[in-house]
């Protein structure tokens, strides 16, 4: 089975062009490379789009993405779970853990504490700034067990997740 990552897409969240220094037009770059591949899952790690602006950015993202698509929902993602499922996500939740390429995985959005039962915790909320230093779960990812996925350090692509827990300098 082939799964892809992504993570904090922020669509309509003009601000990140600011905080993350992502380009301008950066919608685009993310739903152009999200065209290109051909997974059967897709797993975004949260932060989808800028409350407001959810319907326009979850149809674009649904008119190119065909596969199953899973939301890890990140503090961004204000709509009702039902929301969701409603307008073509397959899951949803908070985080979830399974067992994928012999590694327990956690996914989550932000950090979550190691408790023992699992490999490795698959992240994102961090990016690829300093702008969250002032957050308690900045240290959690120093600890072995968290990966932190940044959309801007991969070049607004979708990552394979066998890929990206075997590759070390992701």
């Amino acid at each position: 089975m082939k799964i892809y990552l992504t993570t904090d897409t922020h669509f309509g969240h003009h601000k990140m062009m600011e905080y993350c220094n992502r380009p301008e037009g950066f919608e685009e770059i993310i739903l152009n490379n999200l065209s290109k591949i051909k997974p059967d899952v897709l797993i975004h790690l949260g932060d989808f789009s800028l409350c407001g602006k959810d319907e326009y950015w979850n149809q674009r993202f649904m008119d190119i993405v065909k596969c199953k698509k899973w939301l890890i929902r990140g503090n961004h993602d204000k709509k009702t779970n039902q929301w969701y499922l409603e307008h073509g996500w397959d899951m949803v939740c908070e985080q979830f853990r399974d067992n994928y390429f012999g590694k327990i995985i956690m996914f989550s959005h932000k950090p979550v504490v190691w408790d023992g039962d699992y490999d490795i915790n698959i992240h994102g909320h961090m990016h690829n700034s300093d702008h969250r230093q002032s957050e308690p779960q900045l240290s959690l990812i120093k600890n072995g067990y968290q990966k932190l996925l940044a959309i801007e350090n991969i070049d607004y692509k979708p990552v394979n997740l066998e890929y990206f827990i075997n590759n070390k300098k992701l």
